[in-house]
């Protein structure tokens, strides 16, 4: 009986155990790096129905960000939270602004391509992504 009360409260401390070493690992941004480009939508008591606006644009136009290897973040109050309002374990980079009233595009390379305010303008965004020579790369590739 002893052993079997051992052997289940070592079994819980493991599990214990891992749930705490994989809150630690945060993602960071640069997990993305080669893989997706990102969008910031950065959020304050002042621009709120700006970043409200710009998500409707980006959710009613999924399959162009999809093409195109965008992920969008919304970034408030020191924490990223996903386009679904979820709060991420993200941690922000060293070349992002602590605030910014307006939106930030990262290329694959992790660079800040663009920094843009309100109002989201989801052409031209399309357009700087589309005429990166690795954008052009990929569509010639695609092909």
């Amino acid at each position: 009986m002893f052993t079997f009360m051992t052997m289940k409260s070592l079994k819980i401390l493991l599990i214990f155990i891992m749930m705490y070493s994989l809150n630690i690992e945060a993602q960071d941004l640069s997990d993305y790096k080669w893989k997706n480009r990102i969008v910031i939508l950065y959020e304050n008591h002042t621009n709120t129905t700006d970043v409200k606006s710009a998500l409707e644009i980006i959710d009613n136009n999924a399959s162009k960000f999809t093409e195109r290897d965008i992920l969008v973040f919304v970034y408030k109050d020191n924490i990223f939270y996903s386009t679904n309002r979820k709060p991420t374990d993200i941690k922000k980079s060293e070349i992002l602004p602590e605030t910014y009233d307006g939106y930030i595009l990262t290329g694959k390379d992790s660079g800040i391509k663009s920094k843009a305010t309100y109002p989201f303008n989801l052409d031209k965004l399309l357009d700087l992504i589309d005429s990166m020579p690795m954008r052009k790369s990929e569509i010639r590739y695609n092909k």
